[in-house]
């Protein structure tokens, strides 16, 4: 027999065929499954990493197959390591763009491939997770020579056990940390955490009562940690012909799993509801652009008019409530739209809840002097005679949509990307309250996918949460979809009930166990891109209490975050001891 690459006869210190490959592992490791395709093997890992991605982008709108994210990092752990740090990176950054620009391909509604963009720096984020993966498995293997298992096989199979468990701890930890960095940095994008694919079951939706969304995340990944493990042990047994054994990091998953699932079992039930609060959404469905026309601007004051009288007189609901800009003028300084709403509201004496621009005066203003504005995206609530009585702006602006970061300094970036408008964000988490029982906090737009403004606003009291949107800009696709499952977890997290009204889509009603009801749509159809409205009776608890999320916030994503953090250090100082040893050893061979 030709001796292999290490000196050694095949069949005497390794079985027929686990020469050494390139990247420093077994070629019969059951890791390297792609071993066989030779010079293909860098297509083979760009191959699994894009194959993860689309398994990730395919539990999240419009495919919806919520059970696949259980599985889809699997591909990764099978395919052999990038032998060096640079291909670690292209593969990790692959696994990233493939998702995020599937995920967020609905962007691309708005033109200048805006979904295709934000996907680059969104890919840095599961690059990073990959990378620190690969070098964990560095230096807490997994999978080792069959000739020294056999040798020291209780020493190897506890080291084994330990590394497993090791890593399926480790790398869930991560995972949330970067998606809690996500959440924050450079404004912040936390959409569609891998937590947000399990919107539709109301059991595991109770874990975020404590971990918020990052709990489902932690456990998603967890899952597809422990089953690589066990279908490599699988592999091993049947085609290698090793023992038979199920790895620590399965029996990590049962016990967290059964932890979370069932821990929140002590969380009390809200119980009965109070009373019922009577609202009625009207969607006009009006389609949106850059500049309106005066055209647009009178079909719209029609449309919710007409609408907004027709469902008064037919329900009589104790509150109107429109979406964010359902009229694209602002509400204050036009005054087609004052004539109407002046008409309007007295008419059908119900108090009416709206989005619309509105401008202000700078404060500290002299009189005399050329007065400056500041623009606001706000919900503006008027009573039943007309009066304008209170007010929330947007806390959280969109970048590129509300604002243009840097527009001073480069007013050709507002001239390209810009919508025509350079809004202020509020500074207060105003309540409206209805009679004596109901206190609403509004989020307005994608600020239900921020957790911690509808926290602030139960907080400050709001027993009811709300939502104002305007998902038009995206037409027909999965992006209001996908923006309604982020306010199914603002629900879920508080144990609010939380009414959502969108411009063109997706206006329903979330009970606070996280189910979406009476969704309007079209009954011949069942399209949810219709103009019509709806009455909807939402359940009210004087004094529901406070989640132990809404009382803590996030500390699980920040305990996973210090974990992350040291752990990431470790690997560090890790790295640098290996390159020593490697140095000292050349050194004393020269």
């Amino acid at each position: 027999m030709d001796p292999d690459i290490s000196g050694r006869i095949p069949g005497q210190a390794e079985a027929r065929g686990s020469r050494r490959v390139p990247d420093g592992t077994v070629a019969s490791d059951p890791r390297n499954v792609a071993h066989v395709l030779g010079w293909r093997r860098p297509a083979s890992r760009f191959g699994a990493a894009c194959l993860s991605a689309l398994l990730l982008s395919a539990a999240f709108p419009p495919l919806e197959t919520d059970w696949l994210v259980w599985f889809a990092l699997v591909p990764l752990f099978w395919m052999p390591r990038p032998p060096n740090g640079l291909g670690r990176w292209a593969v990790g950054l692959s696994l990233g763009y493939v998702h995020y620009a599937t995920n967020l391909h609905w962007l691309n509604e708005i033109g200048f491939g805006a979904g295709w963009l934000l996907a680059i720096p969104c890919a840095f984020f599961p690059a990073i997770w990959f990378v620190v993966a690969c070098a964990a498995e560095t230096a807490l293997p997994t999978h080792g020579s069959p000739a020294a298992e056999d040798g020291r096989a209780a020493a190897a199979g506890w080291r084994r056990g330990r590394n497993e468990l090791v890593q399926a701890l480790l790398l869930p930890a991560v995972w949330v940390a970067l998606e809690w960095v996500r959440s924050w940095i450079f404004t912040g994008f936390p959409w569609n955490q891998l937590g947000i694919s399990q919107w539709g079951h109301c059991r595991a939706l109770r874990i975020t009562t404590v971990t918020g969304v990052y709990g489902l995340s932690y456990l998603i990944v967890l899952v597809n940690v422990s089953a690589a493990h066990w279908s490599q042990a699988w592999w091993g047994h049947f085609h290698h012909g090793r023992p038979r054994r199920t790895p620590w990091s399965v029996g990590a998953a049962i016990v967290v799993g059964f932890i979370m699932l069932y821990g929140v079992h002590s969380v009390p039930e809200l119980g009965d509801p109070d009373r019922y609060f009577r609202v009625a959404a009207v969607q006009g469905n009006i389609p949106q652009c850059r500049e309106w026309t005066q055209e647009q601007l009178e079909e719209s004051l029609s449309v919710y008019d007409q609408a907004t009288r027709q469902i008064v007189a037919a329900a009589g609901p104790e509150l109107v409530v429109w979406p964010e800009t359902a009229i694209p003028a602002a509400v204050r300084f036009n005054q087609d739209y004052v004539d109407m709403l002046t008409e309007l509201v007295p008419a059908i004496r119900t108090p009416l809840l709206l989005g619309s621009v509105d401008r202000r005066p700078l404060p500290g203003q002299v009189a005399g002097e050329e007065q400056h504005f500041l623009d606001f995206n706000t919900a503006m609530l008027f009573d039943e005679t007309g009066t304008y009585t209170d007010y929330y702006d947007k806390v959280h602006l969109v970048p590129f949509g509300e604002f243009v970061p840097f527009g001073e300094m480069l007013p050709w970036l507002v001239d390209w990307i810009g919508m025509g408008r350079g809004l202020t964000p509020g500074s207060e988490f105003t309540v409206f309250r209805f009679g004596e029982h109901v206190r609403a906090g509004a989020n307005i737009c994608f600020e239900d996918a921020f957790p911690g403004i509808s926290r602030e606003f139960v907080l400050s009291g709001a027993n009811v949460l709300m939502t104002l949107t305007n998902d038009a800009w995206y037409a027909e696709s999965s992006g209001s979809r996908q923006h309604l499952l982020h306010a199914v977890f603002r629900a879920a997290e508080s144990s609010r009930p939380l009414l959502r009204s969108g411009n063109n889509s997706d206006t329903c009603l979330i009970l606070p166990d996280g189910r979406i009801v009476n969704l309007l749509y079209d009954p011949v159809s069942g399209n949810r891109f219709v103009r019509g409205a709806r009455v909807y009776q939402v359940p009210v608890w004087d004094e529901p209490g406070y989640t132990w999320y809404t009382l803590h916030g996030d500390v699980f994503a920040h305990a996973c975050s210090v974990v992350a953090a040291a752990s990431v250090a470790s690997l560090v100082v890790a790295w640098f001891r290996r390159r020593h040893a490697l140095l000292e050893r050349v050194q004393g061979t020269v």
